[in-house]
């Protein structure tokens, strides 16, 4: 059977089914959250530090974020939109369902990668265990409406097979949360591949 070529996803029409990304003009204040919490750790960083950093006032991050939790969990949301702005650079020249593969262990190490990621994830145990036991229905959500529309895509041209792009979305930010908090041993993309490829393998 003749494998189809991630080149003939409809990249640039995908990113309009996406969700909207913060507004750019957060940007400076979701840097400087960035910067903040990968250099004092999430606990220790205040409204007051991001706004010192800013050049603001902290009444001006109050307005905009409310908090220090909302603000990371917006610059995730930032990066992880330009990460998926990124695809066709990451899987070009990859063929069939490894496009899904592939992108998402890339997506799984710039996570792991990410300052303020690897500084919660080494330092920051008491508020990954409140995010899995607060949060995690909303970052999977969240992580899934992002997924299902490339999912969809890549249905709908022949990459991988087609199925309920939501309930794969779903099972698929799963995998790569649990990923990011703790990487399968050995090779990534290998393990990415051995779990998932059978699921998205055309018929």
């Amino acid at each position: 059977m003749q494998t189809a070529n991630a080149a003939i996803i409809p990249f640039p029409s995908l990113a309009e089914r996406l969700p909207v990304p913060p507004p750019a003009r957060l940007d400076p204040l979701l840097d400087a959250t960035v910067v903040c919490v990968a250099r004092y750790g999430l606990s220790k960083t205040s409204v007051s530090d991001i706004a010192r950093e800013m050049g603001v006032a902290p009444s001006t991050v109050y307005r905009n974020v409310r908090s220090v939790d909302n603000a990371v969990l917006l610059a995730i949301a930032r990066d992880g939109r330009r990460l998926i702005d990124r695809i066709p650079e990451v899987v070009a020249g990859i063929d069939g369902p490894r496009v899904i593969t592939v992108f998402l262990a890339e997506s799984i190490r710039q996570c792991r990668a990410h300052p303020m990621v690897d500084k919660i994830l080494r330092d920051e145990a008491d508020w990954v265990g409140k995010l899995v036991t607060r949060k995690l229905d909303g970052i999977l959500e969240s992580g899934a409406e992002m997924a299902a529309p490339l999912l969809a895509a890549a249905m709908e041209v022949g990459v991988i097979r087609r199925q309920d792009p939501s309930a794969l979305a779903h099972w698929t930010a799963r995998l790569g949360f649990t990923c990011v908090l703790s990487p399968p041993p050995g090779d990534l993309n290998e393990a990415l591949d051995a779990l998932l490829l059978p699921a998205l393998q055309p018929n």
